[in-house]
């Protein structure tokens, strides 16, 4: 029986960012006097967290996809089925 490491999650706790972004802060930058661009702070405070969650999820993404891709390598060089294999038939190995 081959062993199978534990597939390693916590680059998942990434994805509070965005929430303590958006829910969290909201107190400290309601009463900001900034305006940049000409907008009040809280609405560019939003904007920016919409940027901030692009990038964290883009990130987290692509740790998934090459921890995805050493575990079929790593299957692969032990001579078992490609790590995904029993996810279908979609393309994207992902349903």
């Amino acid at each position: 029986m081959n062993a199978v490491p534990a597939r390693r999650t916590a680059h998942r706790w990434l994805l509070l960012v965005p929430f303590v972004w958006q829910v969290a802060l909201i107190p400290l930058v309601n009463d900001v006097p900034l305006r940049p661009f000409s907008l009040p702070f809280p609405m560019f405070w939003q904007m920016l967290g919409i940027l901030v969650t692009t990038g964290v999820i883009g990130l987290v993404m692509s740790i998934d996809r090459r921890q995805d891709a050493a575990e079929a390598a790593a299957a692969r060089a032990a001579g078992g089925p490609a790590a995904g294999a029993d996810r279908g038939a979609h393309p994207a190995g992902r349903h």
